[in-house]
């Protein structure tokens, strides 16, 4: 029997975590490939975010418990969707926002993963933690 997965009600999700939520390049970056078809189920697995199979469902956690997608457990694998239509509802504007300022994946990307990495959203805007802002 597949695990069910707490999804909260978007009316207890506080904006502090939302933005907590967003505040990691990895996790912003799987929200704007998610938005650029949000009514389209994506597997966990299709998404470029290193670390272990630990690290990576903590990153579901958090962006679960935050509001911004669904997770749903196929028995073989998890399936993500964003929460778009309720998202807006409850925090309008904030999504359109975020896409505005990341960008959606350019449409000669072919899926999730290469649109995580070609984003660089971090790196296009030059906030590498290893070099400093040429200030």
């Amino acid at each position: 029997m597949p695990v069910q997965m707490h999804h909260p009600s978007l009316d207890d999700v506080p904006l502090s975590a939302v933005f907590a939520a967003l505040s990691d390049d990895h996790r912003r970056a799987v929200v704007v490939a998610l938005a650029a078809d949000p009514n389209r189920e994506q597997p966990c697995s299709a998404f470029a975010v290193p670390g272990t199979k630990s690290t990576r469902s903590y990153h579901w956690k958090v962006l679960r418990e935050a509001g911004l997608i669904v997770q749903r457990n196929t028995g073989t694998g998890m399936l993500l969707r964003l929460r778009e239509p309720e998202f807006d509802q409850r925090f309008p504007g904030l999504l359109a926002n975020l896409i505005r300022l990341e960008g959606l994946p350019s449409p000669d990307v072919t899926g999730p993963v290469e649109a995580a990495e070609a984003s660089g959203a971090s790196e296009a805007r030059g906030e590498r933690g290893d070099q400093p802002l040429g200030l």
